[in-house]
């Protein structure tokens, strides 16, 4: 294996600390200079290297844990090292801002419609024989756990998206699916109605197979109303007793 060439930490002028030990790590990580496991240099290193002082350095280094770009082990042979990318990123910043924003659970279903229907869409032109076999594993939600129903349920739409083959709406669709997996916590396997989704489901498979981008569409519009209609239903209810 090819030993990696060292970055080069350039002392900063006239800038934020902690903004250039965040903004420095996070382009070599982007650049590929640091890839998922590498372990960083550590704090007093770096800030060593850049003459920058460790609070400043410390800072810095807590900034792209939040943004969920590091990772800190603990122990003997621990230390930080660079996370594998992936939708928590999206996650994240979006689950922050519903939260700081107060979003509502409608829009958060009205973001998912508009998303999804472009992924069905997609989907449906642009699907592999091996996309539809991974959805037809997943239709049938005859199961005996709320967490195996959730599962399988928000799988076929993660293939959906994935069938697209556009990968940027595959990690939009997952944290999106993260956010409105929160929700299911207020239903039980028992309020749901299995055999509706298993339909809804099953329509969106259909219409995909048959590679119809307005069936496919329409499929999913109506599988994702379904749900908005049940939650505001069982919360109603829950609500006036």
């Amino acid at each position: 294996m090819k030993k990696k060439t060292r970055p080069e930490f350039k002392p900063y002028k006239k800038r934020s600390a902690h903004k250039y030990v965040s903004e420095m790590l996070k382009d070599y990580i982007i650049s590929g200079v640091y890839s998922a496991g590498d372990q960083l240099p550590t704090e007093m290193e770096l800030s060593q290297s850049l003459g920058i002082s460790r609070a400043a350095t410390r800072e810095g280094l807590k900034e792209l844990e939040s943004l969920g770009l590091i990772t800190t082990v603990q122990g003997y042979k621990g230390g930080r090292f660079v996370k594998k990318i992936n939708s928590d990123i999206i996650l994240n910043g979006l689950d922050l801002l519903i939260k700081t924003q107060k979003a509502s659970f409608d829009e958060l279903i009205e973001a998912r419609k508009a998303i999804e229907c472009i992924t069905a869409r997609m989907a449906a032109l642009n699907r592999s024989e091996e996309n539809l076999e991974a959805m037809a594993k997943v239709i049938d939600l005859r199961v005996d756990s709320k967490e195996e129903f959730y599962s399988k349920t928000f799988e076929l739409h993660e293939i959906v998206a994935l069938a697209s083959q556009n990968m940027v709406l595959f990690y939009i669709v997952q944290a999106i699916r993260k956010l409105i997996y929160q929700t299911y916590s207020n239903l039980t396997l028992e309020e749901n109605d299995i055999e509706l989704v298993m339909k809804t489901h099953y329509a969106i498979y259909n219409s995909i197979k048959k590679r119809d981008p307005e069936e496919a569409e329409k499929a999913m519009i109506n599988d994702i109303e379904a749900y908005r209609k049940l939650y505001h239903e069982v919360i109603k209810n829950k609500l006036s007793t």
